[in-house]
């Protein structure tokens, strides 16, 4: 079996992915839970102003309308942080040692060319 350019540049990839990823894992996991602590502390933040400055009053304080905005905005951000932190995490775990396709390919790759080296000597 004869690889194109393209194809050898896709495997040359893979195989530096494959190389990459004791690394790699470390840093998805340390970013995943960077970014779940960080929207963390922005959440309970603005639940902790919003709180405070509706405690003891009948009416919605003045003040208050400020401090909703801001939930209001940064809230789909913090959903889409956290949902981002989550994929990171869970990506981590479920590849940790490493992509079983990614591995497999190379495997198979690597013996059929040992095959094909082989047999032409053996002509």
């Amino acid at each position: 079996m004869q690889l194109t350019t393209r194809e050898l540049k896709l495997v040359e990839r893979l195989r530096k992915q494959e190389r990459q990823w004791p690394r790699m894992r470390w840093f998805a996991l340390g970013t995943g839970i960077f970014v779940w602590a960080c929207y963390g502390y922005i959440l309970i933040s603005l639940f902790d102003h919003l709180h405070l400055t509706e405690t003891g009053r009948e009416d919605f304080p003045p003040q208050a309308w400020g401090w909703l905005f801001l939930f209001a905005m940064f809230w789909p951000k913090c959903l889409i942080g956290f949902a981002f932190g989550a994929w990171l995490i869970g990506s981590a775990i479920r590849d940790w040692h490493g992509n079983v396709n990614r591995m497999l390919l190379l495997k198979l790759l690597e013996a059929q060319q040992k095959e094909s080296l082989g047999g032409d000597h053996a002509v």
